[in-house]
């Protein structure tokens, strides 16, 4: 199951939409969120909708069989990911760029950074310089903590296309240079677990402006998807919704005007334009 958020175009209201992403387009699928079970204060930490991912499943796949198509070039796609808790940024993870001590290692990226390819990324100050960095990511679908990496897997709600993007500063500061606005790319949806048995033999491809920078095998990962899932959940609960970003081989500067584009098959392809957002600092 390919699972979307989107707007459509010809809505002025923007209301995000649920959808289900085929190679023909889009199903919009959101009347399942009326049967989401009623919250309540103080709310549960995670995505209310991929912690019930599971119990709608049923009704999901019901409607995508009757739900029209929507052409994709009508939409905006949004981050498939309505409400990460936390995203949980590898570093190091590539036998070439290893992290100081030779372990793995994380970064934190405030949750407001989540964009989607219709959100592009906005460089709220252009006068410094911002760098890719595509990646996989894993999303959780269930709470765990301290799970072993046999079992780490079985914790997965998904997997989709991420841009860790990064303005370049001091090591010290990254948590705060990972944490702009759009600066935590997802899409263009998020495949469910069960289609993917074996994150690691996954493949990417990224290109800025038509140029390749990387082809890379999630295989050759330092530590894999499911290190990384048992890793993070040794210092910290995992709630549904959180995402994991692979970390990254391929960094490389972007400007206003650049389209970056992302590619993993079995996931899908999305492109990201970059812009000098309407709210920059002027210096």
């Amino acid at each position: 199951m390919r699972l979307c958020r989107f707007t459509l175009k010809s809505d002025a209201t923007k209301q995000p939409r649920l959808g289900l992403l085929e190679e023909q387009g889009i199903r919009d699928v959101t009347s399942v969120a009326a049967s989401l079970p009623a919250l309540h204060w103080p709310l549960p930490p995670g995505d209310h909708f991929i912690a019930n991912l599971p119990a709608l499943r049923p009704q999901l796949e019901a409607l995508s069989i009757s739900a029209p198509v929507i052409a994709r070039e009508n939409v905006s796609l949004l981050s498939p990911v309505a409400n990460p808790g936390k995203f949980i940024c590898g570093v190091g993870n590539w036998p070439h760029h290893k992290a100081p001590l030779g372990m793995l290692g994380f970064l934190l990226k405030v949750t407001s950074a989540a964009a989607g390819e219709g959100d592009g990324v906005l460089l709220r100050w252009p006068d410094r310089t911002t760098v890719h960095e595509p990646e996989l990511a894993i999303v959780i679908g269930q709470t765990c903590t301290n799970v072993s990496e046999a079992d780490a897997l079985k914790y997965v709600a998904g997997y989709t296309c991420a841009l860790d993007m990064t303005m370049k500063e001091e090591k010290e500061f990254f948590g705060f240079c990972k944490s702009f606005d759009t600066y935590g790319m997802l899409g263009p949806c998020m495949v469910t677990a069960d289609e993917i048995p074996d994150p690691s033999a996954l493949t990417f491809q990224f290109w800025v402006n038509g140029e390749l920078r990387g082809a890379r095998s999630f295989s050759d990962l330092t530590g894999s998807p499911a290190q990384l899932v048992a890793f993070a959940s040794s210092a910290m609960t995992l709630y549904p919704g959180d995402v994991i970003m692979s970390g990254t081989a391929d960094v490389g500067p972007v400007v206003a005007g650049d389209v970056m584009t992302i590619e993993i098959p079995r996931i899908g392809r999305m492109d990201v334009p970059v812009s000098v957002s309407p709210i920059a600092r002027v210096r």
